[in-house]
């Protein structure tokens, strides 16, 4: 974590830690943390000089430093760290035991000037995916960017809960003996294999031909690829190989509006609230959202007190639904792409009845001339469809039957409901 460095040039003089035990009243010199997570000390004499760990004390490192210890020891009230500079190393060692011995007025202000204070961990326990001090700041600073640089720019909670940075940073640096030109990115986290958090670097792709390339074996259709132009998400659902299982699943697929990187969801990872800004959602919408489509919410209660209208839909960029930005509101009200029309009493290829929602390119087509294929699925029949009009037999349809009596069971009840 911390390397042990050369003593530095004069004028260039860095802070070494030293610990106090209560218990004993020793002050130590700290040389780093071995990897089983133990603290390494050495007595804080000119003799051990060599072997304290030297760091800045504005430092990423520093930092991170002084994070994982106090989470290593922060239910043991008998440790206190402190920062001095080396060659006063073993005077101020003497000072604290003194003070910790024999208090004073005096010492104790000295010994505060001193103390390194514990880190407020508030932020840890608000739903991060990620631990912040488990980061190579250290490396992401040499390509520009530090974690005052995601904080001042509010996106360190986004990116620490596991989502894509709103902002885009532009970074530039020699990493790993590659150089990297100035770019703009968008900035993401990862856990690797080994439990590492790695950085994810987000690049603007440019070249429109990526949406006429297969996205994880589905072709986008003319309609398809205009929409995610025009408002950033497909506007239906698509079927894609999953690249994690192999397995054939049903996805929400958007396009991030600036970096243009495709990012796919799971559908059945999804659910739709039943309110949304104090307004509840009924039934007609829930299944537009479900099957990806747009959809106008009426008289929205905002924080600031108003209410207003606006276009929601599922974002995969988002994880969740998104509100519209007003290129994509106008992109929809050009009749680019219908907001919604649903469809009830279709067959399937066995017979079977199912619901679903018209796709873009069939829109303005009479009830009476909306074939199967013009239907994409409601999210109760996707698997029945699926078996039993394409003959699917892969992983995604192995619950086929369950799904297809789940579906038939909740219309059941609705249907009860509604008579009752």
């Amino acid at each position: 974590m911390a390397n042990i460095m050369t003593p530095p040039a004069e004028g260039q003089e860095k802070d070494v830690l030293l610990v106090l035990d209560k218990q004993q009243g020793k002050v130590s010199a700290v040389k780093g943390i071995d990897k089983e997570g133990n603290l390494q000390i050495v007595l804080p004499t000119t003799g051990h000089g060599g072997e304290f760990m030297q760091v800045d004390k504005n430092s990423d490192v520093f930092s991170n430093f002084i994070s994982n210890f106090f989470r290593k020891f922060q239910d043991t009230s008998g440790l206190e760290l402190f920062s001095v500079k080396a060659s006063q190393a073993e005077q101020n060692a003497k000072a604290i035991e003194n003070n910790h011995r024999n208090p004073t007025l005096e010492g104790d202000k000295r010994v505060e000037m001193l103390r390194v204070p514990k880190p407020d961990f508030h932020e840890f326990k608000q739903g991060y995916r990620f631990d912040p001090a488990k980061i190579d700041w250290e490396n992401l600073k040499k390509v520009g960017i530090t974690a005052d640089t995601l904080k001042n720019t509010k996106d360190f909670d986004r990116v620490m809960r596991g989502y894509k940075s709103r902002n885009t940073y532009t970074v530039s640096g020699t990493v790993g003996g590659f150089c990297l030109k100035p770019t703009d990115v968008k900035l993401s986290f990862y856990q690797a294999k080994d439990g590492t958090v790695v950085p994810k670097l987000h690049g603007v792709q440019q070249d429109e031909k990526l949406l006429q390339c297969p996205f994880h074996e589905h072709d986008f259709t003319k309609q398809e690829q205009g929409n995610l132009q025009g408002t950033g998400n497909l506007g239906g659902i698509a079927e894609i190989k999953d690249p994690k299982s192999g397995e054939q699943i049903f996805a929400f697929v958007s396009r991030d509006r600036y970096t243009h990187e495709l990012e796919y969801m799971r559908a059945d990872k999804w659910k739709c609230p039943d309110t949304i800004c104090g307004v509840k959602v009924c039934p007609e919408q829930k299944a537009a959202f479900e099957a990806g489509q747009a959809v106008k919410m009426e008289n929205l209660q905002f924080r600031d007190g108003t209410k207003r209208s606006a276009y929601l839909q599922v974002s995969a960029v988002e994880r969740g639904l998104e509100f519209l930005p007003r290129s994509a509101v106008l992109f929809l009200q050009q009749g680019q792409q219908p907001v919604e029309q649903q469809v009830a009493g279709l067959k399937d290829g066995k017979g079977v009845e199912f619901n679903g929602h018209v796709q873009p390119s069939a829109q303005g087509k009479s009830s009476d001339k909306v074939q199967p294929k013009d239907v994409t699925p409601a999210a109760e029949s996707r698997t029945q469809v699926a078996v039993n009009s394409e003959g699917k037999t892969n992983e995604a349809t192995k619950q086929s039957k369950r799904a297809v009596e789940t579906g038939a069971g909740q219309a059941h009840r609705q249907a009860e409901r509604e008579a009752g």
